[in-house]
């Protein structure tokens, strides 16, 4: 008798083990996955602020050009919100195949992907 209640207890010290062991596991886990996303929200951002910076200052020089060769400044940037306007437009027309699948494939890649 004495023999099964010590192969009992050292069962359940074993299954206890595990479930501590399983719960740091899932627990690193989760703290890996956190700091992969935050990590890659912060390098979007960080770009996303550059491209806007560049693509105002872009905009405004095209503009001022556009205005030097129609010889109204105003003209200028009346031609790029018009591009803007006709850039918006395709984006809406074709949003599903150029935005919608191509996000849906990366948040796809990135959950299948499997962790080192």
């Amino acid at each position: 008798m004495e023999a099964k209640t010590t192969t009992l207890e050292s069962l359940f010290e074993n299954v206890e083990q595990y479930s501590k062991t399983s719960f740091e596991l899932y627990k690193h886990k989760a703290i890996f996955e956190i700091a992969a996303l935050t990590s890659s929200l912060a390098v979007r951002f960080i770009l996303s602020i550059v491209v806007a910076l560049v693509s105002l200052f872009a905009s405004i020089g095209l503009a001022l050009w556009f205005g030097e060769m129609m010889t109204k400044t105003y003209y200028g940037y009346f031609a790029v919100a018009l591009m803007y306007v006709l850039i918006g437009i395709l984006l809406f027309l074709f949003r599903k195949p150029w935005i919608k699948t191509q996000m849906n494939n990366t948040v796809i890649k990135s959950m299948l992907k499997q962790n080192p």
